[in-house]
């Protein structure tokens, strides 16, 4: 540790979301200052759940805050996949990871943690210029310099632009779109009947997920092949959508009229890897540093694992350089083996409808089941002996 008499290490964050505010509260809560820089006015953006494994409810536990986050989501029942009818293929009971949280809930928690730590959260703040010598240049003119930059802005980084670390950037033949609506009472009703539960229908190659994240609201991930134009619509079509999926189609008008639309956007699902994970005094995390599609639901779980692990590698090495080449050996091969299996697990999309079903059962071999939930079952550095679920 440093010696209290030393001028406290200084670090400039770009970006506020995942891994830009555990970051920041990792630093902040081992001594360095911090200011993180949102180029947004406020941290209110696009709305959607995240699913809690083990992993990040150990970062949670120990920032102290995991209570409050579970407080403000829902806890799985069961998992239903259902074909194009809406007949139940396969039911499992939710042993892992069962809650869902409302991304925004999180967010606000872990801003007010910072805060409560020391950082310093400035809005409409954009940083248009990093230096690798420890720099950051906002749109308005000011520079700061900085022992550590740490790059968590997001899938399309200007900062790894700037730096020159991408090594490549895969696009799917897939895409996406994420959303919240309000519940039906009927709905909520048969939570206290049959539980709650998350359903995942497929149908050729489109595909529907909803589960409640909050009692009065469903989080909704609708995905399609980029190509299918007629699908991936803002709003939506619900009787485009209605011929995949008849028995959904008042969940589809729902969709198309309470949604954010405003927010809500398709994305191209994409593989970003770098050559390296810093340059210099800079380090790039989250999606910045390793975007991947989101069907193992570990992109926010990741950019946290990895932003904890930095602050952890900071503190333990004698110099920079040696803790961002400490913490990149390693943190990114995790990381790139949950990229490789998400993979995997996206290439059921363009499978032909006989196999669909067999690619259900293929996830119940315990080999395969276990290389899911690696990262999900995994204790991040950092946060060893933390509670989890």
């Amino acid at each position: 540790m440093r010696p209290r008499s030393v001028q406290p290490r200084h670090a400039e964050i770009v970006g506020a979301g995942f891994g830009g505010l555990v970051a920041a509260i990792a630093l902040a809560e081992r001594g360095w200052s911090v200011r993180v820089h949102e180029r947004r006015d406020s941290l209110a953006g696009e709305g959607y759940g995240i699913a809690i494994h083990n992993n990040m409810a150990r970062i949670f536990a120990s920032f102290g805050i995991l209570d409050a986050v579970l407080a403000g989501g829902m806890k799985i029942d069961r998992r239903d996949s259902l074909d194009a009818h809406g007949n139940v293929v396969m039911s499992r009971k939710t042993v892992r990871s069962p809650y869902r949280i409302d991304r925004q809930h999180i967010i606000a928690l872990l801003a007010e943690r910072a805060r409560t730590a020391g950082a310093d959260i400035r809005f409409n703040s954009q940083v248009t210029g990093v230096s690798p010598d420890g720099a950051v240049t906002l749109a308005r003119g000011e520079r700061h310099g900085a022992d550590l930059v740490v790059a968590a802005d997001g899938i399309n980084s200007g900062v790894r632009e700037q730096l020159g670390l991408l090594k490549s950037r895969v696009w799917d033949g897939d895409c996406g779109v994420r959303v919240t609506i309000p519940r039906l009472p009927e709905e909520i009703a048969a939570d206290d009947r049959g539980g709650t539960v998350m359903n995942e229908a497929w149908s050729d190659r489109r595909r529907v997920l909803y589960c409640p994240v909050t009692k009065g609201e469903f989080y909704v991930l609708l995905t399609c092949m980029v190509r299918d134009s007629a699908a991936c619509t803002s709003p939506i079509d619900p009787t485009e959508w209605a011929r995949s999926f008849p028995f959904m189609r008042g969940l589809f008008e729902r969709i198309r009229d309470r949604a954010d639309w405003t927010q809500a956007r398709w994305d191209k699902f994409q593989t970003v890897r770098l050559t390296r994970w810093s340059k210099g005094r800079v380090a790039v995390l989250g999606d910045a540093a390793h975007a991947m599609p989101p069907y193992l639901a570990q992109g926010a779980g990741h950019a946290m694992m990895n932003a904890l692990g930095l602050a952890a590698a900071l503190q333990d090495a004698p110099d920079v350089a040696a803790a961002l080449d400490a913490w990149e050996r390693r943190e990114r091969p995790l990381t790139e083996h949950t990229q490789r299996w998400t993979r995997i697990y996206g290439t059921t999309m363009f499978l032909p409808k006989p196999l669909k079903r067999l690619s259900i059962l293929f996830e119940k071999i315990p080999w395969v089941a276990a290389q899911y939930v690696r990262v999900a079952n995994h204790v991040p550095t950092g946060a060893e002996g933390a509670t989890a679920l």
